[in-house]
């Protein structure tokens, strides 16, 4: 008999005689619980153009509705409405920034628009050199 036998058989054996079964927990029932109309809503701005908004309602069927969005200084913005049911979650972004593309992926719609001039002029300048600086 090896040495880890003869161990593992001395664990059990112990086990077996002071371990006893374990002890009953009782799990805790679900309750389904009756959805809660709410409410809440923010919106504000730098003062220097830059806004940002957000609001959300539910109602007594589950149904959330909302929408959040920001527009910056130059005049880039994101707007998203959503919903979401018992349909799943749905959303319409309306944006014109950079890269975004008119499209429909899975349930959300995009609705894009061309940016901003002075966005497209930023995207066209020159890069700036990169001087790598040694210690």
């Amino acid at each position: 008999m090896s040495i880890l036998t003869l161990i593992l058989l001395l664990f059990n054996v112990f086990n077996a005689i002071h371990g006893g079964p374990a002890p009953f927990v009782p799990v805790a029932p679900v309750v389904a619980q009756i959805p809660q109309p709410y409410g809440f809503g923010y919106e504000f701005g730098d003062g220097l153009g830059m806004t940002q908004h957000r609001s959300e309602t539910a109602d007594v069927t589950g149904t959330v509705r909302g929408r959040y969005g920001f527009r910056d200084p130059q005049g880039l913005y994101r707007n998203v409405e959503y919903i979401a049911d018992a349909n799943g979650y749905r959303a319409v972004i309306r944006s014109n920034e950079p890269g975004a593309a008119s499209q429909n992926v899975a349930d959300a719609v995009f609705v894009v628009q061309p940016p901003p001039p002075a966005v497209v002029a930023q995207g066209l300048r020159r890069p700036v050199a990169v001087v790598a600086v040694k210690k």
